[in-house]
């Protein structure tokens, strides 16, 4: 990021004031967990089905292979030497496929907990695989604020995110885009970076880094949200559809009605 941008005021909070905004982010992941859970169960979504859990570890599979392995070492290296590589860059245009597969991965579920699970499972795989140390739980805040955010979304809108492949799915798309990379951007640069990493950020990096990972990530998710209802519709067109429970009085008002057509035509 060109230095202009970035400033000279840090954001490093002192060692107390960081560990409570840290167990604040905990208090906050977790509620959000625990809403998308229970409202998962009574807003009349299909259950999860074996298919469903199949997808789910195939797209983090291969949003791992994409994300740590041919991202971080072919896409971006390439995107850097191109022509206003920086700026690309900063616009994540290297997750594009990510945020495509991502979206094929939602579509194809579309239940809440399955962008979480998909991100989160990713990001498990990255520490085993690339970190160097093996699993480490205090930051899976970050691995975790990558989908929770999505799985509100998805429980929101009553089970109709990529319900139809027009003009509302881009809309999805934006609006899980941004939701996929500003918190969790925000919260690493800002928190989680100078408390478990003693990496220090300006307020400038942390803003101008989360407005253009916004950005990026929105549009990326945006363009992809139509063809991944297209994919999912050409692999499971039931897959993740709302399944309300009927009106108590549904079932008697047929029966009323057809004991009437009985006597009716009884009478005549």
């Amino acid at each position: 990021m060109p230095q202009s941008l970035q400033g000279t005021f840090n954001v490093n909070l002192p060692f107390p004031a960081n560990l409570i905004v840290y167990l604040i982010i905990w208090v906050i992941v977790l509620g959000a967990i625990y809403f998308v859970y229970q409202r998962g169960r009574t807003g009349g979504f299909a259950r999860w089905t074996t298919q469903d859990i199949l997808v789910l570890a195939i797209m983090s599979v291969l949003l791992e292979v994409y994300d740590n392995l041919i991202g971080d070492q072919f896409i971006t290296p390439i995107i850097n030497i191109l022509p206003g590589g920086e700026f690309l860059h900063l616009l994540a245009l290297n997750d594009l496929p990510y945020m495509f597969l991502l979206m094929v991965g939602i579509a194809l579920i579309r239940k809440p907990g399955c962008a979480t699970a998909m991100v989160f499972l990713n990001y498990i795989l990255m520490q085993l695989l690339y970190s160097g140390t093996g699993l480490n739980v205090l930051m899976w805040q970050y691995g975790l604020l990558q989908g929770i955010f999505l799985d509100v979304y998805i429980v929101l809108r009553g089970g109709q995110v990529f319900a139809k492949g027009d003009w509302s799915a881009v809309v999805d798309g934006l609006i899980m885009g941004a939701l996929r990379a500003v918190p969790a951007v925000t919260v690493q640069s800002a928190f989680l970076g100078p408390y478990l990493e003693g990496s220090v950020k300006t307020l400038g990096y942390v803003f101008f880094y989360s407005l253009f990972n916004l950005i990026g990530n929105g549009i990326e998710a945006g363009i992809s949200g139509p063809l991944a209802v297209r994919i999912a519709r050409s692999v499971n067109p039931a897959a993740g559809l709302v399944t309300p429970e009927k009106a108590p009085d549904e079932t008697p008002a047929t029966e009323v009605t057809s004991d009437a057509a009985v006597e009716g035509g009884s009478a005549s």
